[in-house]
């Protein structure tokens, strides 16, 4: 008994102190230096990816400012060319084709169309018969008109026989008064009757000179009923046939024809025109006129027609600008003897020629547009850069005419960049390729 009631008092009794809490839990400075642990670490991980992100941005700075001190330190290179003298352009205008000479025949006199010789397409020479009319009005007053200068002739003789009578009348009146055998009054009379027979006679001469010109009017008119050719050419319109009613001077009815000729004018019998040479009118614009002289060689071809272009010249111009439009107007004559150009045929008209005031010719990428107008970069006295304003004229896509602003004889930069200054120092090195782009 006194064992088992002594044991509970022989129990030891826990620790008391830090040794006893250590078993619930960790202690306070155990967590602050784990908190410190993973913040240091936070830390050294934001200065790695710092580090990362930073030095080589530093190390590119670096670079590209060394870049740029030894870009300011070097020379830049550029690629320069010579203005080229302009040369001639090609100029193409369209035109229609013209007879050389074409010619309307009208009737001078009227009647009607007794013969036809000719139709169209028919050569004909100078004089040839190509018609004839017949006119029996006309026959009838060359016969009046005959008649009436035999008549006038017969007076004539008359006045001159009364005028023979009348002198000799009047020289014994005076020879008879001067020995004093005939009355005073006698003789004046005779005086004035040899007068009236003088004015009878010049009376009687001048109707004698009207018939004889009415008569060869007349004649003249009988011609006329033989229609003939004015020139060597072709017959290229007819508008009459045997039995037509023609009167002189008049556009007739075209029923055998086209109703309008080539020429657009009224139609006559015939139109004839002489294709040996062409000839067309083209208006030059006024950029080129100065240049066009007569002799220009140019060339002809035909649209829609595989041939070869025929080399014709300018034969003149009209040496004054159109108001209208600006142009001038000019004649080219085309060489056709072998006939392969017909009048009415719409060509091409080819010119090589400058436009007035073109100077010199550079690549299109020489010259530089922005808001301070069109211009070139030129290399100076001393290889400095000089941006020189110009005036463009004709643009041919990979190069363009100078009108103004350039010499010729300047170094200019065939590819201005935007990081070219005024008066910058440059090597200029000559292009193997000046004309390209």
């Amino acid at each position: 008994m006194s064992d088992e009631t002594n044991h509970p008092s022989q129990t030891p009794e826990p620790e008391r102190g830090g040794h006893a809490g250590a078993s619930n839990g960790p202690t306070p400075q155990a967590g602050t230096r784990t908190m410190m642990l993973i913040g240091i670490g936070i830390v050294c991980f934001f200065l790695l990816l710092l580090a990362i992100g930073v030095i080589p941005r530093l190390r590119n700075d670096q670079a590209l400012t060394m870049a740029a001190q030894k870009a300011q330190n070097n020379v830049p290179q550029v690629y320069v060319i010579r203005p080229e003298p302009a040369s001639e352009a090609d100029l193409t205008l369209a035109a229609t084709t013209q007879a050389i000479q074409d010619s309307i025949i009208y009737a001078r006199t009227s009647g009607y169309l007794r013969k036809r010789y000719v139709d169209i397409g028919d050569r004909v020479t100078a004089g040839q018969l190509l018609a004839e009319i017949e006119s029996p009005e006309v026959y009838q007053q060359l016969q009046q008109a005959h008649a009436d200068l035999q008549q006038s002739e017969k007076n004539l003789d008359l006045q001159k026989a009364n005028l023979d009578l009348a002198r000799t009348t009047l020289a014994r009146y005076e020879a008879a008064d001067a020995e004093e055998a005939v009355a005073k009054q006698a003789v004046d009379q005779s005086v004035s009757a040899h007068r009236t027979a003088q004015a009878s006679v010049g009376a009687t001469e001048a109707n004698v000179k009207s018939n004889k010109a009415n008569v060869q009017r007349l004649q003249e008119l009988t011609s006329f009923q033989r229609v003939l050719a004015p020139f060597n050419g072709t017959v290229i319109q007819r508008n009459v046939d045997v039995g037509a009613l023609i009167t002189a001077g008049s556009p007739t009815n075209n029923t055998a024809a086209a109703p309008t000729s080539v020429t657009g004018g009224a139609n006559g019998l015939f139109e004839i025109a002489q294709m040996d040479a062409l000839r067309v009118f083209v208006n030059i614009p006024q950029a080129y006129a100065p240049n066009v002289k007569a002799g220009l060689p140019v060339q002809v071809t035909v649209r829609g027609r595989l041939m070869e272009p025929v080399t014709a010249k300018v034969t003149r111009t009209a040496g004054a600008i159109d108001p209208g439009t600006r142009t001038l107007l000019t004649q080219v004559d085309i060489p056709n003897q072998t006939h392969q150009f017909l009048p009415g045929m719409f060509v091409y008209v080819g010119f090589k020629i400058e436009a007035a005031g073109t100077r010199s010719r550079v690549p299109a990428t020489a010259v530089i547009f922005d808001g301070q107008g069109t211009r070139v970069v030129t290399v100076g006295p001393g290889n400095k850069l000089h941006f020189q304003k110009v005036t463009l004229g004709r643009d041919f896509g990979t190069s363009i005419d100078i009108q103004a602003g350039l010499d010729g004889n300047e170094l200019i930069v065939k590819q201005p960049t935007v990081s070219l200054q005024e008066g910058q120092l440059v090597n200029p090195i000559e292009s193997k390729n000046p004309s390209g782009a």
